[in-house]
């Protein structure tokens, strides 16, 4: 029993290791998926993804994260797809419980390639400061929040950061190398 446990804090220690500096996985942080399971950021290492910060709540901004995210899932081909992960990332994590991120993923028809997470108030400014994604609380319950979709390479570094789709979401998946 112990050598299965020292194996699997040695393979931990050696991913970490092999991180560079500037991977928001060096955050080393645990978060809930839409399942409700426990998913360590670093589990997302091995392939690029597109990263959004949103709340489910939202009626402005983050509606149009997420259609622009799905406009470029469905300009990928299969293959493509295997090879990039979409990232949604609660701003409100005590509102997104698991029970309502199933149910956004379900209404907006989000499939297995959609990782939802909804972690801690600190985590979320730990990961947005790492991001450079802005956002505040407002009075009326609103997120004021910078709207940019990240692109994380497979070893988890901003390749780059946009708004919106300028030039469609073939112009963002030329800008992946997919």
């Amino acid at each position: 029993m112990r050598a299965p446990m020292l194996l699997l804090i040695l393979a931990a220690f050696n991913l970490q290791a092999a991180l560079p500096g500037d991977s928001i996985y060096q955050l080393n942080s645990d978060w809930q998926n839409r399942q409700g399971n426990s998913l360590n950021i670093q589990q997302l290492a091995g392939k690029k993804q597109l990263v959004a910060m949103i709340y489910t709540d939202c009626i402005t901004a983050c509606p149009v994260i997420v259609s622009d995210l799905k406009a470029i899932q469905a300009a990928l081909g299969t293959e493509q797809q295997q090879g990039l992960g979409f990232v949604l990332v609660s701003l409100t994590p005590a509102k997104d419980t698991p029970k309502i991120m199933r149910h956004f993923a379900k209404k907006r028809k989000l499939d297995e390639h959609w990782t939802l997470l909804s972690g801690n108030d600190e985590q979320v400014r730990t990961l947005a400061m790492a991001l450079n994604i802005r956002y505040m609380g407002l009075a009326d319950g609103e997120v004021a929040h910078s709207n940019a979709i990240t692109v994380l390479d497979e070893q988890g570094r901003v390749q780059f950061q946009q708004t919106g789709l300028p030039g469609g979401p073939e112009a963002l998946i030329d800008k992946l190398g997919l």
